[in-house]
């Protein structure tokens, strides 16, 4: 239980759900940017990239919104949680590729992006570790 008294809780955001979505937007607008990705590689990687971080960004909402009071809605919580991290992880496979084969496209401009990505990478999994039955 919290140590705050419930008349003192602010509503705040949860940090998973907030950075999967501004992902989701940096990811967009830097693919959409056709100085960064030129059209004729939008097709082969940009959509790739942009339908992954979607299904990122769908897996984390999905997982946030089961309220886990049994061990089925538990399992089925991580089990999003987990394909979220695997999503993760095969957006960072298609920004190394996005780097390897569009000229334009270089680390450093993908660098607030992939900093990002480590640390929801990071904050999911900390989630799945840590996420139990409610009230127990």
């Amino acid at each position: 239980m919290s140590n705050v008294y419930v008349r003192n809780r602010k509503k705040t955001k949860f940090d998973v759900v907030t950075n999967a979505e501004k992902l989701q937007d940096d990811i967009t607008l830097y693919v959409m940017n056709e100085r960064l990705v030129p059209k004729k590689w939008r097709y082969m990687i940009g959509t790739d990239l942009v339908a992954k971080i979607d299904e990122l960004n769908d897996n984390v909402v999905a997982a946030n919104s089961i309220y886990a009071t049994t061990e089925k809605d538990l399992e089925t919580r991580k089990a999003y949680q987990q394909k979220a991290i695997i999503n993760g992880y095969q957006i960072q496979r298609k920004l190394k590729r996005l780097i390897r084969c569009v000229p334009s496209a270089t680390a450093s401009s993908l660098e607030d992006i992939v900093t990002l990505l480590e640390a929801e990478i990071k904050d999911i999994k900390g989630w799945r570790k840590n996420d139990k039955i409610v009230g127990q």
